[in-house]
């Protein structure tokens, strides 16, 4: 109801009622004054019109200040209302809606631009901190992101995008001042915030874009604002990036493949290439498919160049359920050979891996044990409770698990105790280093060792020479990859495998 109708509401039975005294007032006067032309006695008419008049003006007096009072309550109400439609109720910061009208009225119009800045700020890895220390300290962190802004960019407005995602306009173009102030608020969060009497560091990364340099209107001053921020994502977090224009070419370009890599699942340009993994004594033990894109004007394109693409959207998921169909389907041509497919961690984020493998599985009539699902260690450093349930519910479908390239990142023998694993790849650096380098030596035998007490697989990567594949061995690896046994190809142009003396599938992978 709105406040006139309020009002109206209260105050209609008072003014009935003051009407009704008025006509009784003017009755009396009128009777009166009659009475008066009559020269009779007219006192006790009088007495009436003044009681009754008396009685209206002490009536209006409470309508006034009734209507006074609710006034202010509905104002008060209207601030109230106005307040939580505009501030997030936990962090106090401006809600989307009215962000993004402040961020309009900041711009100017058509003939009259001005000059602001836009920042957009994402915690990093704020779903593993909230996992890590608790829902709670997540709201603190980002509580204390909104307060140490507000500080830091005094004249600036802040507001909550997302979940983890803040903006603050700034009404000037100054980048040199803007720079400094950025540098100070990554100073702060890394400083951290004390909870349960502990310091934790924060980090952030953010995306700059300025107005009208690089855009004039709401809409573009986000896009490339936030084409920024993903570049400092992607640069390794916690850190500031101001937007330019190759970015922008590079959108285009992702756009690009996008379309045509979506294309290309139904119009079959897509293809998997097969490379041997062997056992000591040369006989094939499985086959690792590759995808390989057939550009009908590019020609042959590398996975290397449309797979972090394709990873930035859920088509990542289209190309995981082709390459495991395509893998069903040719897996009856490498009888008692297993087929290894790689798996990105954008899919394990999702449950529709599992759902997506389980029913491919179904529709095949192919057996999870046929197949070993490779995870690169980068995934594995960075994985999440939910991250690890996935692979624990993959494993138990019956897929081995083998964690790819590792030795070259911060993967630790520690994780070897947690991850569910069945088998490990190094890296090939440290097989083509076997020969001169010490460490190398020492970190795989070590390696080898640990794994035949968790009774995990250990594969060299990247065999290339008949002395790397020796060394190899006796350093302790239990099978092995690489162009000495063969370079990947199409199905049909697979080298010849050699028999197999055991069952392969009796093995662990």
């Amino acid at each position: 109801m709105s406040i006139l109708a309020t009002i109206k509401d209260h105050s209609g039975r008072i003014y009935r009622g003051i009407q009704a005294l008025l006509l009784l007032s003017i009755g009396a006067a009128a009777f009166g004054a009659f009475d008066i032309s009559r020269n009779l006695p007219s006192g006790g008419a009088f007495a009436v019109s003044s009681l009754a008049t008396g009685l209206a003006l002490l009536a209006l007096m409470y309508m006034r200040s009734s209507v006074v009072h609710r006034l202010r309550s509905a104002e008060a109400a209207e601030a109230e209302k106005h307040h939580f439609l505009t501030r997030d109720a936990m962090t106090g910061a401006m809600t989307r809606r009215y962000f993004l009208e402040a961020l309009r009225d900041s711009l100017g119009t058509m003939r009259d631009r001005r000059e602001a800045t836009l920042l957009l700020i994402d915690v990093d890895h704020f779903k593993q901190l909230n996992d890590t220390f608790g829902h709670q300290f997540g709201d603190l962190a980002l509580v204390h992101l909104v307060k140490t802004s507000e500080r830091v960019f005094a004249g600036g407005m802040v507001g909550r995008l997302g979940g983890d995602e803040f903006g603050v306009i700034i009404p000037h173009g100054d980048l040199a001042a803007i720079n400094k102030d950025i540098r100070q608020l990554l100073d702060t969060m890394r400083a951290g915030k004390s909870h349960e009497g502990k310091t934790i560091p924060l980090s952030i990364s953010v995306g700059v874009a300025l107005a009208p340099a690089h855009a004039s209107n709401t809409a573009e001053l986000m896009l490339v604002a936030d084409l920024a921020l993903y570049e400092s994502k992607a640069a390794g977090r916690g850190r500031v990036t101001v937007f330019d224009e190759e970015m922008l070419s590079d959108k285009r370009y992702r756009r690009l493949v996008e379309r045509e890599l979506r294309a290309a699942v139904y119009l079959g340009e897509l293809e998997l290439h097969y490379q041997p993994i062997v056992n000591p004594d040369g006989s094939a033990y499985a086959l690792e498919g590759l995808i390989r894109w057939r550009h009908p004007v590019r020609g042959l394109i590398s996975p290397a160049e449309f797979i972090p693409i394709a990873e930035r959207s859920t088509l990542i998921d289209m190309l995981g359920e082709w390459v495991f169909k395509r893998a069903c389907t040719d897996v009856g041509h490498f009888p008692g050979r297993r087929i290894s497919i790689n798996v990105s961690g954008e899919q394990l984020k999702r449950d529709e891996i599992v759902t997506m493998c389980d029913r491919v599985l179904k529709e095949t009539g192919c057996s999870a044990t046929q197949f070993i699902i490779e995870i690169t260690e980068t995934v594995a450093t960075a994985a999440t409770p939910e991250i690890l349930r996935r692979l624990e519910v993959l494993r138990g479908l019956g897929f081995h698990i083998a964690l790819d390239d590792f030795g070259t990142g911060h993967c630790g023998f520690n994780y070897l105790k947690t991850l569910p694993i069945d088998s490990i790849k190094i890296d090939r650096s440290y097989i083509h280093s076997l020969a001169h380098d010490q460490v190398a030596q020492i970190f795989v035998s070590a390696l080898a060792q640990i794994a035949r007490i968790q009774d995990v697989t250990i594969v060299a990567e990247g065999v290339e020479t008949q002395e790397e594949f020796a060394l190899a061995k006796a350093a302790g690896c239990n099978r092995f990859q690489g162009y000495f046994f063969g370079r990947p190809a199409p199905r049909d142009k697979v080298a010849p495998l050699r028999a197999i003396d055991a069952e392969p599938l009796a093995l662990s992978a």
